[in-house]
């Protein structure tokens, strides 16, 4: 009887029903984020270049974008598949970055961290048999609620979820990085 009451059912929609539902939207949407990134740090992985346009001496002639290209671009791709996801495009958001592990027991120097869209340059091939060449996509993004609040203010409950993500993946490539 006490479920049949308006007041209890307000309690259950407003305070139980309705939150856990934009929190898990915001998960979801969160995922999809990660998604983005991974999607990007996997086809970036794969590139010739790291920032130089290659073109194949093919009949066609069939362009390929460097790793900082197709990485920016590929996120901005899945972004538009998933409305809620969304981050300021520049420069540095996604931030895809050349990183150099250095391999134990070889007598290489430290990791070294060289932000894009900057390659390491002419000469500078990494040696492989000291450094583990990776690239890093980073994407500070936000995650939208499906229904906002405007009079509470709870990042993924109310109003947007603010969220780092970040993928790494070994690229294919290691010459290609000084491009």
């Amino acid at each position: 009887m006490a479920a049949e009451y308006v007041a209890t059912m307000y309690v259950l929609f407003l305070f139980i029903f309705f939150p856990v539902l934009n929190l898990g939207t915001c998960g979801l949407r969160a995922f999809f984020l990660w998604f983005a990134c991974n999607q990007a740090c996997m086809l970036a992985a794969k590139a010739k270049t790291f920032n130089t346009l290659v073109f194949v001496p093919d009949p066609g002639g069939t362009p390929y974008p460097g790793a900082y290209a197709t990485a920016q671009a590929r996120a901005a791709q899945i972004r538009g598949m998933f409305p809620g996801v969304n981050w300021t495009t520049n420069a540095q958001n996604p931030e895809v970055d050349i990183l150099l592990s250095p391999i134990q027991g070889s007598g290489a120097g430290a990791a070294q961290k060289i932000v894009g869209p900057t390659p390491l340059g002419l000469g500078n091939i990494p040696d492989v048999n000291q450094y583990v060449t990776s690239i890093r996509v980073t994407i500070q993004g936000q995650c939208d609620p499906l229904i906002p609040v405007p009079w509470f203010n709870i990042q993924g409950l109310t109003s947007p979820m603010f969220v780092t993500v970040s993928s790494q993946a070994e690229f294919e490539n290691p010459p290609g990085l000084q491009f």
